[in-house]
């Protein structure tokens, strides 16, 4: 049954004025894109100068399918025959359904932040817990107003909500909208920093996310992070319990990648399957240190990890032809990048496809908005390129050029300014056999490079 009914609507909108409903209306939650529309949402329609919501312009794309109409000026629409929600500000009105549904919510909602890895730790927490019941926002719409519309289509009858959350909107607003009972800090590192921004200040306003969760929540944090001690400070200043996971002997949770991946609780030894990327191994660990703090089987939960399949552009692997006397193996890291992220990936790709029976193509692209040590961290990668020891090296963007110019005495390769080119000459560098790793942050447009890759293993085989 839809959750919400007009009872509803006017409790989480105790300044609206309904027009045209009638007895028995009842819908799904509420979206704000016409690219999401399902039957039965409410859409959310922007007027005039407001920047959330679909554009009036854009509301006969989903008419026929919404069950009703929020805005800021109904007179426009009360002629549709449709129920509408007129509200003094459209912006918080999509704030106010998602802190409603989540007052009414029993369960334990757990958020998942960090500058990278978050997508992939919450649907790590998606897999496990599909079996007991969960909602999760698997769409990466994790800015404020992505996390309220997804909450407002959330379940009320599962015990589980997993909650993706950046930055954007405010990591406080974000807490107090989301409350969650586990607030999970996967890393911080210098990504979408602004002027004069520094990692300190991502760690402060990551440590944020502290904020709305009960005294007896649960902060769960990487142990090795930079600035550690700034998250930590912040969960015992809420009265928090916290949960350490990394590699350290300390950590609560910990990893071993040397003989075997390992993950243990305590003494308690879990096995995790090989070639596992050491980063993925440690999302593994995070959602392992929930499930076991709420009591639930790690077993089982270990056995729904080995499983997991990467998301798209952040680690799936895809193998077949580009041509029909050449198959190559291609890792899709090309969602975004940082220098944390960046490291960690290339060392798993290293890892899994490490060997003298292997050869390692490295496609790598500019990691944008890294502040003022970007060109330092870019440089930094030639030490992590040197042990994967690739055969050829293709570098694009601006900032990529200062570290071509440290490794072209000793691979082969080219640097390029930007995508288009490198996509022109693409196939005279790959051969057969190659394992070929792509990533660059999104604005590179490498994604396009993997999409191409794709269109060609289509057209060649049947393997995507």
């Amino acid at each position: 049954m839809d959750f919400w009914n007009e009872k509803r609507v006017r409790l989480a909108n105790p300044k609206a004025k309904l027009y045209n409903f009638y007895e028995g209306w009842h819908s799904k939650g509420i979206k704000i894109t016409h690219s999401s529309f399902e039957d039965g949402n409410i859409a959310i329609v922007r007027q005039g100068e407001e920047t959330i919501g679909i554009p009036v312009e854009s509301l006969e794309k989903v008419l026929d399918r919404a069950s009703a109409i929020v805005c800021s000026n109904a007179e426009p629409f009360l002629e549709l025959n449709i129920p509408i929600i007129e509200v003094p500000d459209l912006s918080k009105s999509v704030i106010y359904f998602a802190k409603f549904i989540r007052k009414v919510f029993k369960g334990k909602v757990i958020a998942v932040t960090g500058s990278s890895g978050k997508s992939t730790v919450t649907k790590m927490f998606y897999d496990v817990l599909e079996e007991y019941g969960v909602s999760s926002n698997l769409n990466q719409a994790n800015t404020t107003w992505g996390i309220c519309w997804n909450m407002s289509n959330f379940s009320l009858h599962v015990p589980y909500w997993a909650i993706e959350t950046s930055l954007g909107g405010g990591m406080t607003r974000n807490s107090l909208i989301t409350r969650p009972n586990y607030a999970i800090v996967t890393n911080v590192a210098p990504v979408h920093l602004k002027e004069h921004q520094s990692v300190e200040d991502i760690a402060r306003n990551k440590a944020k996310i502290f904020d709305a969760v009960p005294e007896n929540g649960v902060a769960v944090i990487y142990k090795e992070m930079q600035y550690y001690n700034i998250l930590e400070t912040a969960a015992k200043d809420r009265n928090l319990r916290i949960i350490t996971v990394g590699e350290s002997v300390d950590a609560d949770v910990r990893i071993e990648t040397a003989s075997e991946n390992v993950i243990y609780v305590g003494d308690k030894k879990y096995i995790m399957k090989q070639f596992l990327p050491r980063h993925i191994l440690l999302d593994m660990a995070f959602v392992v240190a929930v499930i076991n703090d709420m009591g639930l089987s790690v077993d089982s939960a270990c056995e729904k990890l080995n499983k997991f399949q990467a998301l798209a552009g952040r680690g799936e692997v895809y193998k077949g032809k580009i041509l029909p006397n050449r198959e190559i193996i291609m890792v899709d890291e090309a969602f975004n990048a940082n220098p944390l992220s960046m490291k960690a990936s290339l060392e798993g790709f290293g890892k899994m496809f490490g060997g003298a029976d292997k050869t390692r193509v490295l496609i790598l692209g500019d990691m944008a908005e890294g502040g003022p040590e970007t060109h330092k961290n870019h440089l930094a990668l030639a030490e992590t390129i040197d042990k994967i020891q690739p055969v050829r090296v293709l570098l694009c963007g601006e900032q990529m050029k200062a570290l071509w110019d440290v490794l072209k005495d000793k691979y082969s390769g080219q640097w390029y300014p930007e995508y288009k080119a490198l996509n022109k000459d693409l196939l005279n560098w790959l051969k057969d056999g190659d394992c070929v790793f792509i990533k660059s942050s999104h604005s590179i447009s490498l994604y396009r490079i993997v999409n191409y890759l794709k269109v060609l293993m289509a057209k060649y085989n049947d393997s995507v």
